[in-house]
């Protein structure tokens, strides 16, 4: 492997570290490597280079919480709650793509914003290949035996957004709500994902969460004040000097 470290110009993680996820490493890290790593692999077979593979799509890789921030933005507007935390950030050229990850506190739990330049014709079946675009991606992804799950429809910005709320246990048994739903983000369709264990899991919050985001067809306008009807300032036709009468005396018959 190349020692390029193409990730970020902060150098926040070393090249090597793109092989195999480290022990103790957030979930949300592990499924962007994962999608790295993935992409890579194809790349060095193809091409001979893992480097040269991040140059011509433009990828972009970050543990940068500002710019984890400025990804998230670039997706959606939406207002994250305290409890997650900025982890890590991918981008591509290609395709558009936008991938912010925020991780719970405390753990575990994990919030995904994907957005990959899709219109937003068929949001719902997007949700399915969504997940199974990430579980594919990466086989570290906790995949839950759902037992509870129900469609729950937001009004937002004037439009109705369906949003599916389960319920669930890994393979170790331990409960965990999940929420996903694709709505019209900045760049195309954006998808929703996240993943809280239930002794953690605030429903309130994920609901003011998802009602927070801002559709960007329904961004305000600027206020321009209408201009004022100018007056009618078209000068009025002059009115001339009124002549004074010719003295005329009056006739007379003559005798």
């Amino acid at each position: 492997m190349s020692d390029d470290n193409f990730y970020s110009e902060d150098n926040d993680f070393p090249p090597e570290s793109s092989s195999q996820p480290k022990p103790g490493m957030s979930t949300g890290v592990k499924v962007l490597l994962a999608l790295l790593g993935f992409g890579g692999i194809c790349m060095l077979l193809c091409c001979g280079g893992l480097y040269y593979f991040a140059q011509q799509v433009g990828m972009e890789f970050t543990q940068n919480k500002a710019r984890v921030r400025e990804v998230q933005k670039e997706i959606t507007d939406i207002t994250i709650p305290d409890s997650f935390e900025p982890q890590a950030a991918m981008t591509m050229k290609v395709m558009n793509m936008r991938m912010a990850i925020y991780e719970h506190d405390p753990r575990p739990g994990e919030l995904f914003l994907l957005s990959m330049g899709i219109a937003d014709d068929g949001m719902l079946d997007m949700d399915k290949e969504f997940q199974r675009s990430m579980k594919n991606q990466n086989q570290q992804q906790r995949e839950l035996n759902i037992t509870k799950e129900e469609q729950r429809e937001f009004n937002i910005d004037g439009e109705k957004i369906k949003f599916n709320f389960a319920e669930g246990t890994d393979k170790s048994g331990k409960e965990f709500h999940q929420v996903s739903g694709v709505f019209p983000g900045k760049l195309g369709a954006a998808f929703l994902f996240l993943q809280i264990a239930s002794e953690n899991y605030n429903e309130e919050e994920i609901v003011q969460m998802i009602e927070s985001i801002r559709l960007p067809s329904k961004e305000p306008a600027e206020n321009i004040e209408p201009e004022a009807p100018q007056p009618d300032t078209k000068p009025e036709p002059a009115v001339e000097d009124a002549k004074p009468a010719d003295d005329q005396k009056p006739e007379t018959d003559s005798e």
